[in-house]
């Protein structure tokens, strides 16, 4: 019977860190291999008394063989079959190796017809999510990903808005498959600022996760708790009352003092931003009694626009104004603003490719052909539309 090899993911801390399955497997250790014995973990278990063997001598240290994946790799095989008479013998790994990484494959390749290699304790049989967690913290160690390891907070922004509209996207074409994938984009851009955070001692995707699960047993006392609610409305404003109670209770009086009153993410898209400033100002007391009043003040606004058009210095602010007012009359009408223009750009695209289609079916240079001769064609799709043909 081959000897077993253990293959052990250390993670970036001290030994306390491991599991309880981790610390049994290296206390039934006949050898420990350490790639590294400078490793918080490491150290503990030197100091321990743990059976610990250092894989790399200073010399071949000062020679940037850790930098050199396969000649290591050469090398703690050479290693591991010189050793006889042990029937268990862990290789001790910084980081967060997974079972797909280069180390175990290339193990595999040079130890698989000797030993038993077993990989379990590098999160092989994990849930999905610790996997997930495992493969990003590998991407961004030392030996991971150069591109990975270059991110931070800041870079990523884009990625994490790209992945959010994906995922809009994926649910207005009602295509599951898309779905589940686009979320799983938009799960790692969470898993990523996480795992950045970790690295700085900031927080951790568990304190990620712990927040989010005790702010919603916070903010559902008529599920988990004794308040009873009778409708969906009830539940928006309790969730608006204990909302409002975690701020005052989580800042000094000062800054409470000082704070926006809107409270608004400025990075929101400006319909959305402006939707949610109007809904605050509502709940103050300042809003319209119906319809009527943002209605008549879009007639307002158009005119003072008409007004400034061919007058630089006024007509952006004018344009706002009357963008403003469009978005607060879909308030009152109940119609989201952003999906509602979303949907109609969306509705132009298809018109459009329709009208390009039946002028390529005709004949036209298209190139060459007026705006006015364009708008014949256009015409004629939207009454199609209407027709249904």
């Amino acid at each position: 019977m081959n000897p077993i090899l253990n293959i052990l993911g250390l993670g970036d801390q001290g030994l306390d860190s491991l599991s309880l399955a981790a610390y049994k497997l290296l206390k039934g250790s006949d050898l420990i291999f350490l790639w590294n014995a400078e490793h918080p973990a490491a150290s503990d278990l030197i100091r321990e008394g743990f059976p610990c063997q250092e894989i790399f001598a200073a010399a071949e240290k000062t020679e940037n063989i850790l930098l050199d994946l396969d000649t290591g790799l050469d090398l703690i095989a050479e290693k591991v079959m010189t050793v006889s008479g042990k029937k268990q013998i862990t290789l001790a790994l910084p980081g967060f190796p997974i079972a797909e990484g280069r180390i175990t494959a290339g193990l595999y390749r040079r130890l698989g017809t000797s030993f038993t290699l077993k990989a379990t304790m590098i999160r092989e049989n994990s849930d999905p999510l610790e996997r997930l967690t495992a493969i990003m913290a590998e991407l961004r160690s030392a030996r991971g990903c150069p591109w990975d390891k270059e991110q931070d907070h800041e870079s990523l922004k884009k990625y994490l808005i790209e992945e959010t509209y994906e995922v809009l996207d994926a649910i207005d074409s009602k295509n599951m498959n898309n779905l589940c994938e686009e979320l799983g984009d938009l799960l790692l851009q969470v898993v990523f600022h996480s795992r950045i955070a970790e690295e700085s001692g900031r927080f951790s995707l568990n304190d990620v996760i712990k927040g989010i699960s005790d702010k919603l047993i916070r903010r559902h006392p008529h599920v988990f708790g004794s308040v009873e609610v009778a409708s969906s409305q009830e539940v928006l404003v309790n969730w608006d009352e204990i909302k409002k109670m975690e701020k005052l209770t989580s800042q000094s009086p000062e800054k409470e003092t000082e704070r926006n009153f809107f409270d608004i993410p400025g990075g929101l898209p400006a319909l959305q931003f402006a939707e949610k400033t109007q809904k605050k100002a509502s709940k103050a007391g300042f809003d319209w009694e119906d319809h009527r009043g943002p209605l008549s003040k879009i007639y307002e606004e158009l005119a003072e626009l008409e007004k400034e058009v061919g007058k630089s210095p006024r007509i952006e602010e004018e344009l706002g104004d009357l963008l403003f007012s469009i978005v607060n009359l879909s308030r009152f009408l109940g119609i989201n603003a952003e999906e509602a223009l979303r949907q109609g750009t969306k509705k132009f695209q298809q018109r459009f490719y329709k009208m390009v289609h039946k002028i390529d079916l005709e004949g036209p240079n298209r190139g060459g052909m007026s705006m006015e001769n364009m708008n014949f064609f256009w015409e004629v799709v939207k009454s199609e539309e209407k027709t249904g043909v």
